[in-house]
């Protein structure tokens, strides 16, 4: 019987960019690597129960997502990016496919130890590939999966029909073919492309290529070959394309905390071999695309705990908060029904794509705590803060009408679109306390949420609804057109809109974080578009060329625009992260593309004198910037990269003032050029030239300088720590004083910090003198046998708190004399 037979195989389209460099002499072949795992064979798993959807008949977990085969025939292929996910549906056209099975059995089994123990599964059959027998009168397929992409086999006989092969897409935005016969399929995350189908036959010894295209009709494509020697098979085989959204492994850190011992928590997504540690919750990949939460000590050289988060479909955590006790609380998206939920959860059942919220002990051996949040079809959790009670605020959007909402909410009826979501549960995650929507007819998006000293939340992000939920004295009441920045402010029930506004350009603005100072004003950062509002004397009010960052600066009734300034140079640049420190001043980290080029006439990204990098290092580089608190001066700012990208999605600030950034970046310096820059003693400073991004995280002072010399307003003489009837007496003396406000003094039982400082009020100084002069202060609560360091800290009232070097002092039963 001759056949012929037909192949095409779906790849991704690079959305997030791949390295294509080693280091010099000492790294391995990179292309040689991700070409093995492009040709690596992955099996399809039976699904025996451990996917609660039963239609789902096999499924395989590639390197450039998951696969699914359901019982219809149908082919599911589930992609995700760095910020969300989506499906693409293939159905045969006309066809019923009833003799689905697994061929070509592997030696490979595999075990789903997930969720509750009696849905835990072992020993599943795997297989090679899967046919779904004959699908048209005289065609069969078969599928198998390869490290980046499926390959469909259409084997039709000397009675079958090419034109008979017709596949329908869904969940497509628009389907072509593009002048390389590839075809493009256009959804909500990016352009995706199936290769060019390559016909051939071999006759003689010999291949002789036979021409094949894809042929579009609407939303169905079908194939077309040339006449061909029916006396021999025709075999129809891909072309491999060469960049995928997913590498062999990625990395995403979203959030980044701290808890009151100064350790450092992040969390994110993973999609590779995450380095988790013994006695983890979860110490083993569940699916190849899972959250994570790792905590590393204050100085950044040791991994104290980290775990996997997830069930078996995939999962991304995007915000994490710690509790004065020091219990984890991520949230983040899930399409696992089998995701990890605690007995007593407000929500066990998991429906489309649900929120999920965790609570974890400080060291991540247990979850505390679990919950799904959501409605029937879509909902992202983006952002999560706890009130001083304990209680837990989300936020996200969601397209589900029946989201769920508490009585009296402010807003309990879905507006269009997706709608900002805002909700509010009790510490054990057990009841829902309040919850509300927020928006208008067309999509709403929100990206951060605060608090302010009263409890109320703020929230911000972006919206197309030109009747977005806007009050009467705003500051800006008007859309604006395209996405419009949207703050709004709401009590801590959730019953009460206090206050909410628009602010925006005339064409796409963004706000993308948000923080609140101690007097409870708030501060923004996104992009903006031409006319954004800016005020006079604010350090930058002239767009620089492509995306700038803004920051702005508002009341808390949201009323009066206080101070709004752009950062940024000629090309893009984008503000993911603020923060702002107990002396005011604000600190925003994003990516930058703005460097010295094109020379003369490019405006770089601004950077400091003695910044820790003033230099941009190509592609995107991260930024640190400090500015005033009221957007008059950048008083510090600086790059962070290597050769390629690096993003900076999260910043936090420790109560000495240190800063604190996570991202990704691929600048693993196999090119030769240089890396990520890293630290000597560091928890890993080798790159892994096999990870298309992998995290970062990094710590500068409050200069940005990472210890490159720190400006002071003081000239420092002495400082010394005397114990003297059981107390220790900190006595310095000064030689010059240039605009210092005062002192404090700060204590730590570690000479790496945290410290904390033990005056009440701060220790008032000569301001500015020549002459200098002496200060002490006594500190009488100590504790025998025990070592303290102390450090002295000035403020400048230009540039704010610079810290000095610590003293030592050990309490026995005699005066010791502090040593440096």
């Amino acid at each position: 019987m001759t056949k012929l037979r037909l192949s095409s195989s779906i790849l991704f389209l690079l959305i997030l960019l791949a390295p294509c460099f080693a280091f010099a002499n000492t790294a391995p072949d990179t292309s040689k690597i991700m070409s093995k795992a492009a040709k690596l064979q992955i099996p399809f798993i039976e699904n025996q129960g451990q996917i609660q959807d039963k239609s789902v008949k096999f499924y395989a977990n590639t390197f450039a997502g998951n696969v699914y085969v359901t019982d219809k025939g149908e082919i599911v292929y589930g992609l995700s990016n760095k910020e969300d996910s989506t499906s693409l549906r293939e159905t045969l056209i006309g066809s019923a496919p009833s003799a689905i099975k697994g061929e070509s059995k592997s030696v490979t089994n595999v075990n789903y130890f997930v969720g509750n123990k009696d849905n835990w599964k072992s020993n599943i059959s795997t297989f090679e590939s899967v046919s779904l027998g004959e699908v048209y009168e005289g065609v069969e397929l078969k599928l198998k999966a390869y490290g980046k992409n499926v390959e469909k086999l259409f084997y039709v006989n000397e009675c079958g029909d090419v034109e008979d092969i017709k596949l329908k897409v869904e969940g497509a935005e628009d389907i072509s073919v593009n002048k390389d016969g590839e075809l493009e399929i256009e959804t909500e995350l990016g352009t995706i492309k199936f290769t060019k189908p390559f016909a051939y036959q071999e006759i003689d010894g010999k291949k002789i290529e036979v021409k094949c295209d894809f042929v579009i009709d609407f939303s169905s494509y079908s194939f077309r070959v040339a006449s061909y020697d029916k006396n021999y098979p025709l075999v129809i085989d891909p072309l491999i394309a060469s960049t995928y959204i997913w590498e062999v492994g990625e990395d995403y850190s979203y959030d980044i905390a701290l808890d009151s011992t100064g350790n450092v928590f992040i969390t994110g997504h993973t999609v590779g071999n995450f380095p988790t540690t013994a006695g983890a919750y979860s110490p083993t990949r569940i699916d190849i695309h899972n959250a994570f939460v790792s905590k590393l000590d204050n100085t950044l050289s040791t991994l104290l705990a980290s775990t996997y988060l997830g069930g078996s479909i995939s999962e991304t955590a995007y915000s994490i908060a710690i509790d004065p006790s020091g219990n984890v609380y991520v949230a983040g998206t899930t399409g696992s029904s089998n995701f990890p939920i605690t007995a007593g959860a407000y929500d066990s059942l998991m429906n489309s794509s649900d929120v999920f919220i965790s609570k974890f002990n400080n060291n991540l051996s247990s979850l505390l705590a679990s919950t799904f949040l959501g409605g029937s079809t879509y909902e992202g959790a983006y952002d999560l803060e706890l009130d001083p009670t304990g209680n837990i605020y989300v936020t996200g959007y969601t397209n589900s009408s029946d989201f769920p909402t508490t009585t009296g909410a402010y807003d309990i009826s879905h507006n269009g679109g997706y709608d900002v979501f805002i909700s509010k549960l009790n510490s054990t995650l057990s009841t829902l306390m309040g919850s509300t929507f927020l928006g208008g007819v067309n999509s709403d998006y929100v990206k951060k949420m605060a608090l302010d000293s009263s409890g109320n939340v703020f929230v911000t992000g972006y919206t197309r609804s030109s009747d977005f939920s806007i009050t009467t004295d705003a500051y800006d009441t008007s859309y604006n057109g395209g996405e419009d920045v949207f703050i709004s402010k709401l009590d801590n029930t959730l019953t009460s809109l206090l206050a909410s506004t628009f602010i925006g350009g005339t064409y796409n603005d963004y706000g993308r974080a948000i923080a609140i100072d101690s007097s409870d004003n708030v501060f923004v950062t996104g992009e903006p578009s031409t006319g954004f509002p800016t005020i006079a004397g604010s350090y930058d009010t002239s767009p620089n060329g492509g995306y700038d960052v803004f920051v702005i600066k508002m009341n808390n009734q949201l009323n009066t625009l206080v101070a709004s300034t752009f950062i940024g140079g000629n090309n893009n640049d984008y503000g993911y992260g603020i923060a702002v420190d107990s002396w005011g001043s604000v600190y925003v980290t994003g990516e930058t593309s703005s460097s010295i080029y094109p020379v003369g006439s490019a405006i770089p990204f601004p950077t400091t004198e003695g910044a820790f990098d003033t230099s941009h290092n190509l592609q995107r580089d991260v930024f640190v910037s400090k500015l005033d608190n009221m957007l008059t001066s950048l008083n510090a700012s600086t790059f962070l990269g290597g050769e390629h990208s690096e993003y900076g999605r999260a910043i936090v600030l420790d109560s000495s003032g240190n800063v604190y950034v996570t991202g990704e970046t691929d600048s693993n310096g196999s090119s030769g050029s240089h890396v990520f820059p890293t630290t000597e003693g560091a928890y890993n400073t080798t790159p892994e030239y096999y990870v298309t991004f992998f995290i970062f995280i990094s710590k500068l002072d409050h200069y940005l300088t990472a210890g490159k010399g720190i400006p002071t307003a003081i000239t420092l003489s002495s400082f010394t720590a005397d114990l003297k009837n059981k107390k220790v007496l900190l006595t310095w003396q000064t030689a010059t004083e240039i605009d210092n406000l005062g002192f404090n003094v700060l204590r730590s039982e570690s000479e790496s910090g945290p410290y904390t400082k033990i005056n009440k009020k701060l220790i008032k100084s000569k301001g500015s003198s020549t002459k200098g002069a002496s200060y002490k202060l006594k500190d009488k609560n100590i504790e025998a046998g025990k070592t303290y360091w102390y450090k002295l800290e000035d403020i400048d009232s230009n540039t704010g708190p610079a810290q000095h070097d610590a003293v030592k002092v050990e309490v026995t039963a005699k005066k010791v004399k502090a040593k440096k």
